[in-house]
């Protein structure tokens, strides 16, 4: 039995791009990359992923397989199952610990500018080399920007999501993106079960706005 239903608009990043905000388009992606944005409607049509259960299930089950990030503190959380009232905004599948290794990157020098601080008050000291994820955690905008940062969260991630914080599509929807989105669509599958059809559009007039 199907208690809901996700609309799926996926193309590649050259055709994908025209369709989207500045967020999204403003990325160094190739051309060929893909990327999907997804939302949820309940039998009724009424707009989210949080009108049935299963959506939201489907939805909890998606942010505990991934790393997130953190607004109020702008740091990297790991991955970590629990109620989720909404998806954060970024999300990370780290492929084969790749990512954490990012992550620990990021700690190391966070931990390094600490001590850069207080040691430059009294003395010289070199200053710490600049983690990966640093500029990407420099505000809540939280921009993917520059060609080696995508890259990196490529090699390093199986995928990455950013939610539509604008709402437009209903709670919780969001853009998922990765040179090759079939691993992707691999779990979704297999977390949503039978509980939902996926319906892919050929663009995104094709989907609801809330």
């Amino acid at each position: 039995m199907k208690y809901y239903k996700i609309m799926c608009f996926k193309a590649e990043f050259a055709e994908f791009r025209t369709q989207v905000d500045n967020l999204i388009a403003e990325m160094s992606a190739g051309s060929h990359d893909e990327f999907a944005l997804l939302m949820a409607t309940d039998l009724q049509n009424n707009v989210g992923f949080h009108t049935t259960p299963h959506g939201d299930a489907a939805i909890r089950t998606l942010v505990s397989r991934c790393y997130s990030v953190d607004l109020k503190n702008l740091s990297i959380k790991r991955p970590q199952t629990g109620a989720v009232a909404r998806m954060p905004r970024l999300l990370f599948r780290d492929n084969d610990g790749k990512f954490e290794w990012l992550v620990k990157e990021h700690e190391k020098y966070e931990a390094d500018v600490k001590k850069y601080r207080v040691l430059s008050r009294h003395r010289s000291a070199a200053i710490p080399l600049i983690s990966t994820l640093a500029g990407l955690l420099q505000d809540e905008d939280l921009w993917i920007t520059g060609k080696n940062f995508y890259e990196a969260l490529d090699e390093t991630c199986h995928y990455v999501i950013r939610r539509v914080v604008s709402g437009e599509h209903g709670r919780n929807a969001f853009v998922v993106f990765s040179s090759n989105l079939d691993f992707f669509f691999t779990e979704l599958n297999a977390i949503i079960g039978n509980d939902a059809e996926i319906k892919f559009v050929n663009s995104t007039r094709e989907l609801i706005f809330y």
